[in-house]
């Protein structure tokens, strides 16, 4: 049970790193939220601007979900890859 527990935490982990970093690269790369950011700020105002610049705030908030849910997962990974060992040290001086 212990090295069961240590493989699906370190499975679980390395695919939270790989989504976390995966969205980051996302949001990085998100040129679209820039530019409607830029173009509300040169038309204060306008609402055509402003309703693009709410979408990419949305869009933003779910990639930011995604960075969140990533860690999470790494996080539950890392505990599970923890109590494995905690488990298998039981194991060795009960058993």
């Amino acid at each position: 049970m212990a090295r069961a527990s240590k493989i699906i935490g370190a499975a679980l982990a390395t695919v939270g790193v790989a989504v976390a970093i995966m969205f980051g690269v996302v949001m990085s790369r998100d040129e679209g939220y820039q530019a409607a950011a830029l173009a509300a700020a040169r038309n204060p105002g306008n609402v055509m601007y402003e309703a693009e610049l709410g979408a990419a705030k949305v869009r933003r908030g779910f990639q930011l979900v995604g960075v969140i849910a990533g860690i999470l997962l790494a996080l539950n990974g890392t505990t599970l890859v923890g109590l494995g060992a905690v488990a298998s040290r039981l194991d060795h001086t009960h058993g």
